[in-house]
């Protein structure tokens, strides 16, 4: 992982830090309580909608986060082809409405 990916990781964490119970917050009081920079909360905002964590919204007092999925961790399964992979695996706040007839 590169440096700057690394960087932007972390600022990725700092920012799922601050939402304790609340579920949107304006970006600025995000960036407010994670101590960052401006640059480093859109590079944190950009690993976590590219992991769809989050949704990103413009509201009158400006871009809202509303928190969408917790990570839970990364498992490691075996391909097909007998190579290691690695599948992220995300909690979704809200319960997708699902029919029972779609489940395993």
């Amino acid at each position: 992982m590169s440096t700057e990916y690394r960087a932007a990781c972390e600022s990725a964490q700092a920012l799922l830090d601050v939402f304790g119970a609340e579920r949107t917050l304006a970006l600025r009081d995000a960036r407010r309580r994670s101590a960052l920079g401006l640059d480093e909360a859109l590079r944190g905002l950009e690993v976590l909608k590219g992991m769809d964590l989050i949704d990103v919204e413009p509201s009158e007092s400006g871009p809202s986060v509303t928190l969408r999925a917790r990570p839970e961790g990364h498992v490691r399964i075996t391909g097909l082809d007998g190579k290691p992979r690695w599948v992220f695996i995300a909690r979704p706040l809200d319960e997708p409405d699902v029919a029972a007839s779609e489940l395993n």
